[in-house]
């Protein structure tokens, strides 16, 4: 049995039949998600388009793969079964067993032993995956066609191991004996067993693999997609090497995604994003931000999510569906049957369970695929996120490790906070109250900025610090408290400003908007203006001109030129490109000028009289 109940489907399911005439039998790992019988089609498309087809890689090369992975990934389950269908095909239980401990007599050919160590590091920390893997792959003499194959069995492994991690379905063989290190040996000669620059990764420009152009006139699946998204993602632009498989995964995805009789469409989502972030995959993350937005979730929500989940505006027992999601879809090995159950006491039902599982684990296929071929985002992920995101080095000593410091790394930029926070956090009222002290003008102005209305802005002071008090106990350290304490402030004015009517948004295009603006009446000011008016005059006329300003261009004049900060700053305490920062401040500044400039004009003249 699995962590789930299970259901009796009809003997003639179409996969069930596919699996037994390929394996001789039904895995119980499809049997533990009978509760959803359009999510076992949708493993038995993928399987079958990347496992059972013939390409440009062998049966037994793809099933090496899997057992590899599985074995390195420490699960029982699909080491059993890979070893299984690995004996099926010829392999001798020598073989397997040499297979599993990772040695070179495994009766492995060069270019098939260099194609498995890319295969183990790609899924124990994909963001360290850069072009250099793929040329040392060329060196050794793979194809394009054979590096793409073997990038996308390993987002298979990937796929099946969490939906084996999630759903603790029985063995259906005996496991054979695990290896008693990871597959750790170094690949000789080439370059490929060094680990690169974790730096590297991250200006990757890809995809590492030419693909061919297919055009939505010709190929079916890209007129639809074009049809419903207005273009075609670069996902599945850097995978035409394979139509068959694109086509696959099109399919694969509307039965796991498109449906919504157990979690709703933003919720699954939302997985697919707070997943994504965890696994520092930029791609997936700006991608799931834009369909977040298409489907009316404000932009600061969900780049909120991709930071930080639990400082969002989701309901508790949605938190606590993307807690769970993202503990599975980062392999944690505490992840067990009392997740599943904790899950449960919160009102979710069986189905909805097993879709979360089905959604983390494609989520995680889509991952695996996306960094292993280095595609380019469509869209710029949120900036928040660019900015505290880490590639860690592949060197720890065990791949669920490696992704509890994924999920865990500490923002690296210096917190002068940092002290402060620790204290408050371990219950020191002082430590939280100094916090306040250091941080209300802050706090104050961008609430101001943001709403125009002192007096509104006073009280919604109240419930930002509030609400930093409730939760200081859950900050990570993952970018500046400032920033976490304007994230919560700019939530709090957001949620104010939906209550009113005829508000303009901050979150508008940030190239070319308001194309038609032009000063029409800045003069030029003689000598410095401030010899026309007194200090505390022009300090009045000032912030009365700055609450006439639009919402999205006060803020950022507030921020850049009343308190002082850099560009960079404000970019990341409003979830802006720097770009955006400098046009809108460059804006709201001739508009304050252009207010400004009757007064002061005025003045000049009246004391030059």
């Amino acid at each position: 049995m699995s962590f789930l109940s299970e259901a009796q489907l009809r003997d003639e399911f179409g996969p069930f039949i596919a699996f037994q005439e390929a394996f001789g039998f039904i895995p119980n790992l499809l049997q533990a998600q009978t509760l959803l019988p359009r999510v076992i089609e949708a493993q038995a498309m993928l399987e079958t388009a990347v496992r059972l087809r013939e390409g440009a890689i062998s049966r037994v090369q793809k099933e090496r793969i899997l057992l590899s992975i599985a074995a390195d990934q420490r699960d029982t389950y699909c080491m059993a079964l890979d070893s299984r269908v690995l004996s099926s095909l010829g392999l001798s239980d020598g073989q397997i067993g040499d297979l599993l401990n990772g040695s070179r007599h495994a009766g492995l050919s060069a270019a098939d032993f260099a194609s498995l160590q890319f295969c183990l590091k790609l899924s124990r920390h994909a963001p360290s995956v850069c072009r250099q893997d793929i040329e040392a792959l060329r060196t050794c003499g793979l194809g394009d066609e054979s590096i793409f194959e073997a990038v996308v069995v390993t987002a298979l492994a990937m796929y099946r191991c969490t939906l084996s991690l999630g759903l603790g379905p029985e063995p259906d063989f005996g496991p054979p004996k695990l290896p008693s290190t990871r597959i750790d040996q170094p690949l000789g000669p080439t370059p490929l067993g060094s680990l690169p620059d974790p730096h590297e990764a991250a200006h990757r420009k890809g995809p590492y693999v030419p693909a061919p152009y297919l055009s939505p006139k010709t190929f079916a699946p890209f007129a639809a997609v074009q049809r419903s998204r207005g273009f075609i993602p670069n996902f599945f632009r850097a995978q035409t090497l394979r139509p068959d498989l694109v086509e696959a995964q099109l399919e694969a995805m509307g039965r796991i995604l498109l449906s919504e009789d157990a979690l709703t469409r933003v919720q699954k989502e939302c997985i697919l994003l707070a997943v994504s972030a965890a696994n520092l995959n930029s791609y997936c993350v700006a991608m799931h931000c834009d369909l977040l937005r298409g489907l009316g979730m404000p932009s600061e929500d969900g780049d909120q999510i991709a930071v930080d989940h639990h400082q969002s505006n989701l309901s508790q027992s949605d938190a606590a569906l993307l807690d769970f999601a993202v503990k599975l879809g980062t392999g944690d090995p505490e992840f067990s049957r009392a997740d599943v159950v904790k899950l449960q006491t919160l009102g979710f039902t069986p189905e909805q369970v097993l879709e979360s599982v089905v959604v983390t684990a494609f989520n995680n296929f889509a991952n695996t695929l996306s960094m292993g071929l280095g595609i380019e985002p469509d869209f710029a992920p949120p900036p928040v996120f660019a900015e505290t995101k880490v590639h860690l080095s592949p060197a720890a000593p065990s791949p669920m490790q490696q992704r509890q410091e994924v999920v865990h790394v500490s923002d690296t930029l210096q917190d002068a906070d940092a002290d402060l926070v620790a204290l408050a956090q371990r219950g020191q009222l002082e430590a939280f109250e100094a916090l306040v002290r250091r941080h209300t003008q802050l706090i104050y102005r961008t609430l101001t900025a943001i709403l125009g209305d002192p007096i509104d802005a006073q009280d919604a002071m109240q419930d930002t610090l509030l609400s930093a008090f409730k939760h200081i106990s859950g900050f990570q350290g993952r970018a500046r408290f400032s920033t976490w304490l304007v994230s919560i402030a700019r939530n709090t004015a957001f949620q104010r400003l939906r209550t009113r009517k005829n508000v303009e948004s901050l979150d508008e295009g940030e190239y070319g908007e308001d194309r038609d603006f032009r000063p029409r009446q800045v003069r030029a000011w003689q000598d410095n203006p401030e010899q026309c008016h007194s200090k505390s005059e022009m300090r009045q006329l000032v912030e009365r001109g700055l609450l006439q300003l639009p919402a999205k261009y006060r803020v950022v004049v507030m921020l850049r030129d009343i308190e002082q900060l850099s560009a960079d700053d404000v970019a990341r305490q409003l979830g802006l490109s720097v770009p955006a920062v400098k046009t809108r401040l460059l804006r709201g500044r001739l508009m304050l000028r252009e207010w400004l400039s009757p007064y002061v004009t005025a003045s000049y003249k009246g004391a030059a009289q």
